[in-house]
């Protein structure tokens, strides 16, 4: 059996690789992808993963027609070119996830033996409160939905076919077919009219839901809202419905377990081609041409202002007053013996060490779930590894690298203060233990002890990667670096720890396909 998924996208650099690893984990073999004018970097993204994915691409010819009306060109299109190949193609947007509840998407059409189409209805998940997009995949941050009960679940999205298709599409939320159409739990679909794409009842959801997330934060609306046909400008229309009723946001049903395990290991899978396509950009890019961009993006040589300010008690008192200090620039006692790397664990501000079990940051139990971080002397950044090598993954933190790479703030002594290199926002713990990545002044709580210990103590997958990364204090040396497919994702914590303007040059190489997944 072979299953394509067929999608016209339009200025989702951000979004579509999840969507991607999500169809992918679920089973699908390709994606038949149309770009409807994108002006952002939705293309560079795609194409930087067709090494390891099936993806057939092209771009929409630019006209100002409805786009509802180049979405079925496109779609009809997508089936003279590639019907013949496939058994089952699905017609869904960027902004929908086909939930089957933990089955794979060809164990579940096993069962449509006899069905011509299958028809999902909308599960639609208001903003959930966000004004700003969080980072992340939407499931993550958006897992609450509306009852089946509300009007605009009753919209649908199809996979059918090809050989069925009994003429031209003509919409985008159906699919004329020869033969028997079907809801997602195998019943006859009833249609509210002849054109179908609506149901004449509500979903029940049973054997799958096609999640919907119409409006995407208070942020995500507004930018539509900017773009948007006139024909939609109507207050009836599901993006103002969703995005203004809190209906929408009532009810919460899990993903699964075993789903959002084969999503993060397809993220890791593309997360690492992704690595290889930034090093193959590099290299490619004459050294000549690094230095001239270097130049070129560096900022202009002014004063810095920096006060000699000594707080008020209030200020203090009210959190007005960050307690870092120096970026970088620590652990100088070890530094001065010599050592090319220090390994340490890490204590919180409660004397609690923090560790990781299943690849989640969390308080460790015993010495064998301890993270082990590797600083180099008079670097800005340090590299956080689990011992058990299965990754760390920080909620708030996008990022799906087996290494997580922070900038350090010395306070003096062994004293730290961890902050993302891209948002800037630090990490701190509470009494309790829960944790979290979005302060934006580091405070008592986001205080970490950094105890060092011999890195040839340490497991051998970190001596490794603490010895490769060692090696590389440049654009220029990370070009020449030898690099295995295993090291690649190492590349982009080596690029992370390097200079502002370094990384801004990185992103110009190759072409805005680092997103927030990886830096």
């Amino acid at each position: 059996m072979k299953v394509a998924l067929c999608l016209v996208v339009k200025n989702e650099k951000t979004e579509i690789i999840y969507w991607l690893a999500w169809h992918k984990a679920l089973g699908f073999d390709t994606f038949i992808i149309y770009d409807d004018f994108s002006d952002d970097e939705t293309e560079n993204v795609i194409l930087s993963l067709r090494s390891c994915t099936d993806i057939r691409y092209m771009r929409n010819a630019i006209n100002h027609d409805l786009h509802n009306i180049r979405q079925v060109r496109a779609y009809n299109d997508a089936l003279t070119k590639y019907g013949k190949d496939f058994d089952w193609i699905a017609l869904f947007d960027a902004d929908e996830y086909l939930d089957l509840y933990g089955v794979d998407i060809k164990t579940y059409l096993s069962a449509f033996d006899t069905a011509s189409l299958i028809a999902f209805n909308w599960c639609n998940a208001g903003t959930n409160g966000h004004v700003n997009r969080p980072e992340g995949p939407p499931f993550v941050n958006y897992q609450n939905h509306g009852h089946n009960d509300l009007f605009w679940n009753r919209h649908t999205k199809v996979m059918f076919r090809p050989k069925a298709v009994s003429g031209t599409i003509y919409q985008v939320h159906n699919v004329p077919v020869h033969g028997e159409s079907m809801d997602s739990e195998g019943l006859p679909i009833r249609w509210d009219g002849p054109s179908g794409g609506f149901t004449e009842n509500f979903p029940t959801w049973k054997g799958a839901r096609l999640i919907h997330y119409q409006s995407r934060s208070i942020e995500h609306y507004v930018n539509r809202h900017k773009n948007l046909e006139d024909v939609r400008r109507d207050s009836g229309d599901p993006l103002h419905t969703v995005a203004k009723g809190e209906e929408y946001n009532s009810i919460s049903t899990p993903i699964a377990a075993i789903t959002l395990n084969k999503f993060h290991e397809q993220m890791s899978r593309f997360a690492s081609q992704q690595s290889l396509v930034v090093l193959k950009a590099l290299r490619a890019s004459s050294p000549s041409f690094i230095v001239e961009l270097l130049h070129i993006l560096a900022p202009a040589a002014v004063p810095i202002f920096q006060p000699a300010y000594v707080p008020f008690q209030h200020e203090l008192d009210s959190n007005w007053i960050s307690t870092d200090s120096e970026l970088g620039n620590l652990l100088k006692e070890e530094a001065s013996g010599g050592q090319n790397a220090i390994a340490f664990t890490i204590q919180n501000a409660f004397g609690r060490r923090i560790g990781s079990q299943e690849g989640h940051l969390c308080l460790s139990d015993g010495p064998e779930d301890q993270i082990i971080g590797i600083y180099f002397p008079g670097n800005t950044c340090v590299h956080l590894f689990a011992q058990d090598k299965k990754g760390l993954r920080v909620q708030g933190d996008a990022r799906v690298l087996p290494v997580l790479t922070y900038r350090v703030w010395g306070r003096g002594g062994r004293t730290v203060f961890l902050s993302h290199p891209r948002t800037g926002r630090f990490l701190g713990f509470t009494p309790e233990g829960d944790y979290s990545i979005r302060k934006i002044r580091a405070l008592n709580w986001e205080q970490f002890q950094f105890e060092p210990f011999d890195l040839l103590d340490a497991p051998e997958h970190v001596q490794v990667a603490a010895n490769w990364l060692g090696s590389v204090d440049s654009l220029q040396t990370l070009r020449m670096a030898p690099c295995t497919p295993q090291d690649s994702s190492l590349a982009i914590n080596a690029i992370t720890a390097l200079d502002d303007v370094s990384r801004r040059a990185v992103e110009v190489v190759s072409r805005g396909i680092l997103g927030e997944h990886l830096l």
